[in-house]
This record gives structure tokens, C-alpha cells and sequence, in this order.
């Protein structure tokens, strides 16, 4: 099943990877390619392999012809040698910026992740990082630090001056329940549990919800989500909703839960949409819920 361009999803769905070993044969499959079969059901991905590492030529040529005719956005995140290091390598922020050119309409908005280090009195560090980035490219930035929200006019006039995007990092799922469980002990020093603010900063909502590896934990914030999301685009707030879990097994099937949510959400809250398209089938059958 395939979506049609005539009825396109009303916001963008997606996963922090979409070659993950786990999802293979279970999900998804390599025809034509794995980012192809992911594209068949996703309209939107986080490219975080490029925090290590930037892709090279011929990646990029291969995941452009994978993408043709798609409406499809890759959001990458930008290399740590630029983000989490004392002085970024303009270097190799140049050379990522070029490399990732010629995806063009494919591009979502990069995402620039500052540790929890980087704080509300440094944020001459994160300007002069965005100030480096054309204005060809559009940002989200997520930061970790208090600091930042308590001092919410600290980053704000930033964003504002460039007319950037301030990710939405939820993971209060994480800290909700069992906090030793293998894989969110694992998980807690990547993804610390800060306030959420919900506001759209500068007409896009950019969420990055981690789920707990135990999904009974989960349905509130599915909910509360799926409600507020509804809102984003009855006011036709630009939305970009990544779902992350520790354990990146469960990804796909908790962001169909999440869209299953909207559906219901955009009906109840009265937004004028009376139904938003199901999801694409996975191209691996599910014989049963795994939950």
C-alpha cells in the first residue's frame, strides 16, 4: 500500500534510523533498498550515523535515487566535531554541508544536538555555529542544559534571529517506570529528563519522543502527544514527530501506535479533519502484535 501524493500525510513521521539490523525481515526488507522499502512507510528519518561519521559521495548518490518521487525528508544531525567539542571544526562543518547538498528537496531541517555541558552562558558557542549554516538550510536545535530552561530567553532571541527551530525532547517515558532496566540505564546519560515546552518555535514542532522498552508505560504520553499534535495541525503548525526508544526494536511499532492515537485525536478534538490516512503496510508482514 502506498501512499497517495493526493492525500500525503498531514505531518512527518519517522524513526532515528532506518537500516537498523533488528527491523530487517521483520519490518522491512532491502527491496530496493533499505532506505526505499523504510521510505514505503515513513515519510521522514534522523540521519544520526552522520554524528560520527559524513557520508560519503556515493551514499549520498544512492540514497537520492532510493528517495526518487518521494515525499520524503532525512534530517541530519550535525557531526560532533562541530557540536561537542570545545572548538568546532568549521572544516568539517563545510565539508558536511556540501556533501549533503545535492539531496536537496529530500533535506529536512538539520538537527544540532549540544550536550548537556554546553550552557545558558554559553550560547556565543551555539550562535556562532548557526551563523556558519547558510540560510538554505533550515535547523532545529536541542539543548540539555537546565540552564536553558529556566533562562528561556536565553535561546530563544538566537532561534529567532535566524529564524530557526527548537527541538522538543520528551523522555519522560524513561523515568516513569523501572529505572534499571538494562536497556533505559543505558539510555538515561544520552537522553536526561528535562521540562518539555511545547511551544512551536517559529512554525514548526519538532518532537523527539523516547518510548520505554516496556510499552505499557507508554500509552499516557501516546495520548497526550496525539492531542497536542492534533492542535499543531489544526493550526497548521509544520510537525515533525521522531519516536526513539532505547531499544530501537520497538520503534516501528510504537510510531504506528502513535499515528493510530492521531487518527482518533484529530476527530475528537473537532479539528476539521474528519480522517488522516492509515499508514503504509510494513513491507514484511506482522503475523501478530508483538506486544
Amino acid at each position: 500500500m502506498q501512499l497517495s501524493s493526493k492525500h500525503p500525510l498531514p505531518y512527518r513521521l519517522g524513526l532515528p534510523a532506518w537500516a537498523f539490523e533488528g527491523w530487517q525481515s521483520k519490518y522491512f526488507d532491502a527491496t530496493p533498498s533499505r532506505l526505499a522499502s523504510y521510505a514505503s512507510v515513513f515519510n521522514s528519518v534522523e540521519g544520526n550515523t552522520t554524528f560520527y561519521q559524513i557520508p560519503s559521495e556515493k551514499s549520498i548518490q544512492e540514497w537520492n535515487a532510493a528517495l526518487q518521487h518521494k515525499d520524503f525528508k532525512i534530517c541530519f544531525k550535525l557531526p560532533k566535531e562541530v557540536t561537542h567539542t570545545q572548538v568546532p571544526d568549521w572544516d568539517v562543518l563545510d565539508t558536511f554541508l556540501d556533501r549533503i547538498s545535492p539531496l536537496k528537496s529530500y533535506l529536512g531541517p538539520l538537527l544540532l544536538v549540544f550536550p548537556a555541558k554546553i550552557g545558558s552562558d554559553q550560547v556565543k558557542f551555539i550562535d556562532a555555529i548557526l551563523a556558519r549554516i547558510p540560510g538554505s538550510f533550515r535547523v532545529v536545535v536541542e539543548v540539555r542544559n537546565l540552564g536553558f530552561f529556566v533562562k528561556q530567553n536565553k535561546l530563544t532571541p538566537i532561534l529567532d534571529k535566524y529564524g530557526f527551530h527548537r527541538v522538543v525532547l520528551d523522555s519522560r517515558p524513561l523515568y516513569c517506570g523501572d529505572l534499571q532496566h538494562p536497556d533505559v540505564v543505558r539510555a538515561r546519560h544520552e537522553k536526561p529528563n528535562v521540562p518539555v515546552a511545547t511551544k512551536p518555535y517559529n512554525g514548526l514542532a519538532y518532537i523527539r519522543l523516547v518510548m520505554h522498552p516496556n510499552n505499557a508505560l507508554n500509552s499516557d504520553f501516546i495520548e497526550q502527544w496525539a492531542s497536542i499534535v492534533a492542535g499543531y495541525l489544526k493550526n497548521d503548525v509544520e510537525t515533525y514527530m521522531s519516536i526513539h526508544c532505547p531499544n530501537n526494536l520497538y520503534c516501528p511499532e510504537y510510531a504506528s501506535q502513535f499515528h493510530t492515537a492521531l487518527q482518533r485525536a484529530m476527530v475528537s478534538n473537532n479539528t476539521g479533519v474528519k480522517k488522516i490516512p492509515d499508514l503504509p503496510l510494513f513491507p514484511t508482514p506482522q503475523q501478530s502484535s508483538l506486544f
